[in-house]
């Protein structure tokens, strides 16, 4: 049987959103990890939070305290759908050029906070309004943010989201029709194995659909959402992994626990997903 490394196992920091970074990489660090996906949100990191010179100073400090605890960062995400007014496909122009000059700014950020990888958000319309106009926004401003990224080295991945953040990669064939689109090498498709469990689609079609996949975002599936794996239907993930596996999938597989139930507590959270790895047989040690 094929299996996955643990050292290809990362953790995302949104559940620690009410908590310092500090205390997000201490309690990653201390529970074995090696890598760490940044969410890009206040009060963790986020462009509205700094000026020019105290945003330089922070992804310094960010770099240091990735370095003091070993650990590597594996891709940013900046917060781009439900928080903050960043949308790429507004149909409102100065909000539309406002969020490129945004995620212009987070490629470059990308780089400084010593990764070559950012996750990007398609941006959404509005629901009573034609969604090919919506998705030919969307196709344009991520053809320019797709640019940039080839002259930085700046990989970018996109992935299927939930209807609450967009409806234009609200699942598979959306997500293909919105790359095929853009007609970029630049940018690969994410695996969320939630959204794709939650619509019913595989790990096979992904492959199918793009040939490669180029980073994954991993939980356990259940009616609560985004679960600690171990729990909820477990068959659901071990089969997501076993086909990375079949498929010798080597990138990146980031640990993304979205909800407000993982806020207070964290890193109990993260405590079991490790008693989880430890006994995966999926996955080697």
């Amino acid at each position: 049987m094929k299996q996955l490394h643990f050292e290809q196992v990362s953790v995302l920091t949104a559940p620690y959103l009410h908590h310092t970074l500090e205390y997000a990489l201490d309690s990653i660090a201390a529970n074995g990890f090696h890598g760490v996906e940044l969410w890009g949100a206040s009060p963790h990191f986020c462009i509205d939070d700094y000026t020019p010179e105290e945003r330089v100073a922070r992804i310094r400090d960010i770099r240091q305290m990735l370095k003091d605890r070993d650990l590597r960062l594996t891709a940013f995400q900046p917060e781009q759908c439900r928080q903050y007014p960043i949308n790429i496909a507004s149909p409102i122009a100065y909000v539309r050029e406002r969020s490129m000059q945004f995620m212009e700014r987070y490629l470059e950020d990308t780089l400084d906070l010593g990764t070559d990888r950012m996750i990007l958000a398609p941006g959404w319309g509005y629901v009573d309004a034609p969604e090919e106009e919506a998705f030919a926004r969307s196709v344009e401003a991520i053809r320019r943010l797709a640019e940039k990224a080839a002259a930085l080295g700046v990989k970018l991945s996109v992935e299927e989201m939930d209807p609450l953040s967009t409806l234009l990669v609200r699942d598979l064939p959306h997500l293909k029709k919105l790359l095929d689109a853009v007609g970029s090498t630049q940018i690969t498709a994410c695996l969320d194995t939630f959204m794709a469990a939650d619509n019913q689609e595989t790990v096979e079609q992904y492959y199918e659909a793009f040939g490669q996949i180029g980073h994954v975002h991993f939980s356990g599936y259940g009616k609560e959402g985004y679960m600690v794996p171990g729990t909820g239907d477990q068959a659901v993930l071990e089969k997501q992994l076993e086909a990375l596996a079949a498929h010798d999938y080597d990138g990146d597989l980031v640990l993304g626990l979205w909800g407000a139930g993982y806020f207070k507590d964290p890193d109990a959270a993260l405590r079991q997903a490790v008693q989880w790895a430890n006994a995966c047989e999926l996955i080697r040690k």
